[in-house]
Parts: structure tokens; sequence; C-alpha cells
């Protein structure tokens, strides 16, 4: 049996994990703009939590489903499976499920989700997904910047004792997005072959 996966260099890890944390917050705050719920006018829709979890913001794009919360983003393609992150660790579970067709509020109803697949093919598509994620957060960033300008960002920063970006440098965001999409297509995949009788 052969596993695959793939490998984050250290100073990636160091730059992705909270720049994730922070766009997560930033999020949450786009919910609360004085001009609006941003997420709406991003055409999310919205399924607040009735007890437990966390409220589930769906947008599809042709055939994307992205999906928000307050641990983490679904990122799933019709025809190719998901990934999943959560905003803690900024490291991509993939599932051959490419839709969440149910309301979900829990990390814990997610379908299963793994690090490491059993093809090729399955690494090369989370890496892809993974990319295209990455990229898309970028153009969400780029869309808030144009809708509500830099100070919204600015405010929005300033509130959030973890972040790594400076007020000054909000108009980076895009950019830093994109360039670290661009760093994961490149990603190196890892394999491992497992031998009969081996545990």
């Amino acid at each position: 049996m052969t596993s695959y996966w793939i490998s984050y260099p250290t100073e990636y890890k160091k730059q992705i994990k909270p720049l994730l944390h922070q766009q997560m917050w930033l999020f949450g705050q786009d919910i609360l703009c004085p001009e609006g719920n941003l997420l709406y006018h991003y055409q999310f829709t919205h399924q607040p939590a009735e007890k437990r979890g966390g409220s589930m913001y769906t947008r599809w794009e042709e055939n994307l489903q992205i999906v928000l919360w307050g641990w983490g983003i679904w990122f799933g393609q019709v025809e190719n499976g998901a990934i999943f992150v959560n905003r803690y660790k900024a490291k991509p579970q993939f599932t051959a499920v490419p839709i969440l067709n149910q309301t979900i509020h829990q990390p814990e109803d997610l379908p299963r989700l793994v690090h490491r697949v059993g093809m090729k093919a399955e690494v090369q598509t989370m890496r892809r997904l993974w990319s295209d994620l990455l990229l898309w957060l970028a153009g969400y960033e780029a869309w808030v910047l144009e809708t509500v300008g830099a100070a919204w960002r600015q405010a929005a920063l300033k509130a959030f004792n973890h972040a790594i970006t400076k007020p000054a440098a909000v108009a980076q965001l895009p950019t830093l997005w994109q360039t670290l999409a661009e760093q994961s297509r490149g990603l190196s995949i890892k394999s491992y072959i497992k031998k009969e009788g081996t545990v």
C-alpha cells in the first residue's frame, strides 16, 4: 500500500499559519461591517447555528463550493473532491466528497478527511485545490479593498491581537495570498510504500 502527502517547508508553514488565522478573523469582522455584511454582498448564503457550533456561510462559483465557519474553510470542486482547512493549522485535508449537501455547524460532522491519500492523483488534486483556495482568498481581499477601502481592513486588523499584517500594508494582502498560491503549486509530494507484513 502506498500513501501520498504534501510536504510543507518550515518557512512556508511559519508564514501561512498565522496568515490564515488572521484571515478567518477578517471574515468575522466583515460580517459586522457598517456597510452591511460583506459576506452577503459577496453572495454567500447563511445558515445560523441553532444550538452548538458555528454559523455556516456558503458560496457557489460554477462548480466550486466555498464554505466558511469560524473554525475553518471548505473548498470543494464538483467531480474532483474537496479540502477542508482548520483555521489554526493551515494544513489542508482531503475528501473525495466534493460538495456539502447538508447544513454543518461542527467539525465532527464533516465527511472523513485525511492528510495522506492512497493515490497520487488525489494528492495532486489536494495540492491544486489548496493553491486555488489561496488564489480565491487573494481575489476576495482584492474585492474588499475595492468595495469598502483600506480603512476598513486597517480597523479590523487593529482590533486583532494576533495580526501579522501592519495596518499600513493591507493593500498587499491580495498579492501575499497570490504569492503563496503560486508557491503552493510547487509544493513537493512525498510517498511511502508499506510493505506487506509490516505494522
